[in-house]
């Protein structure tokens, strides 16, 4: 079953996989997990997880750079309107300029050159792609489609005047798809901002939680527009209030996520789902708030800086264990949820060594 399916408190175990057994070597960050299991080629989602948690020089099994893997190997040229562009498919990064910021964001530069399809390219040919094959009608009302676009293009386009042409002919406006995005975050967010201005547990799932790991990506991609200059008029307030949920986000939802788990304890795969549910939330965050404090973007108060140093020891504690286990279990459980597990792994390294 999907974590959706655990969650919502039904289906059937998918078919056990015939992994052996296999243990990564003990540690408190996730880098032997990441080493041993972010490098197979038969997964390039891991692989892009992978540079994300180790930096743009991670290789892939074998040796061979992954950046350059995975330009060289996965992209694609797609013909629109009579105009060619390259782009990672959705089918294989999953959220639209997945890749492409991940790339960006681990300092490779526009200018980086690779070879594709027997042609010179660079990574700036991925980017122009990407703004012309960006539609705001056909994603600005799901929230996740965009924190993904947000964060590639805040950082390659300049907030003046922050507009251009996709290749249909339809204008896009950065300004306002960032004001949209951070709307529908202020939104989905409001139930679990009351449980924090009224100082109670939350009771229940928030529509926030139902974003791409908790929403998490949609703050980083809002703390991305603001850093970069996509400010808008109040939009640093307003980000700044969501940054100072996630931080009592980090114990409120571990509590929630408690919760729902203890009655079911003894479900086939519930150690698994309840410890990848943690290591989401935490991972993520403090990927989130690393990024919040050393772009100056937010100072924590005492109380915040309190629950954000808990939040990573828990995290600390959570990886050491995991590297202690075998990991084939949770994919007997569930590939797809071994495969999270990996990938909040890595978003956790990285927010441990930003912190």
């Amino acid at each position: 079953m999907s974590r959706r399916q655990f969650l919502a408190g039904g289906g059937a175990l998918v078919a056990a996989s015939a992994l052996g057994a296999r243990h990564a070597r003990a540690g408190d960050d996730g880098t032997a997990l990441i080493r041993q299991w972010a490098t197979l080629p038969e997964d390039p989602w891991a692989v892009c997880h992978g540079v994300r948690a180790m930096g743009r020089e991670f290789t892939i099994k074998g040796g061979r750079r992954a950046v350059d893997w995975l330009l060289e190997t996965h992209l694609a040229s797609v013909s629109v309107n009579g105009k060619s562009c390259l782009a990672f498919p959705v089918s294989v990064e999953v959220h639209p300029n997945m890749f492409l910021k991940t790339l960006l964001e681990a300092g490779v530069p526009p200018d980086h050159a690779f070879t594709h399809q027997g042609r010179r390219r660079t990574l700036q040919e991925v980017v122009d792609g990407a703004h012309l094959l960006f539609r705001p009608r056909e994603v600005m009302a799901s929230a996740n489609m965009l924190p993904w676009s947000i964060i590639a293009f805040a950082r390659t386009t300049s907030p003046l005047p922050g507009r251009w042409t996709n290749v249909w002919g339809e204008p896009v406006d950065l300004d306002a798809v960032v004001e949209g995005a951070l709307r529908l975050m202020e939104e989905a967010s409001r139930p679990v901002l009351q449980a924090m201005k009224d100082d109670r547990p939350e009771r229940a799932k928030a529509p926030v939680h139902g974003f791409t790991c908790g929403g998490t990506h949609m703050l980083y991609a809002l703390l991305t527009a603001v850093q970069t200059g996509h400010a808008g008029r109040d939009r640093a307030q307003r980000v700044r209030e969501l940054v100072d949920l996630m931080a009592w986000r980090l114990h409120a939802d571990v509590g929630l996520i408690e919760a729902f788990y203890k009655p079911r304890a003894a479900e086939p795969g519930a150690y698994w789902y309840e410890v990848d549910a943690k290591l989401k939330i935490l991972g993520h965050g403090a990927e989130c708030l690393a990024f919040a404090v050393q772009r100056g973007l937010v100072k924590l108060q005492p109380a915040q800086q309190t629950r954000h140093r808990a939040a990573l020891a828990t995290l600390r504690r959570m990886l050491a264990e995991l590297e202690r286990r075998d990991l084939g279990e949770a994919r007997r459980v569930n590939p797809e949820l071994f495969r999270q597990i990996v990938g909040d792994t890595c978003h956790a390294r990285r927010g441990l060594r930003f912190a």
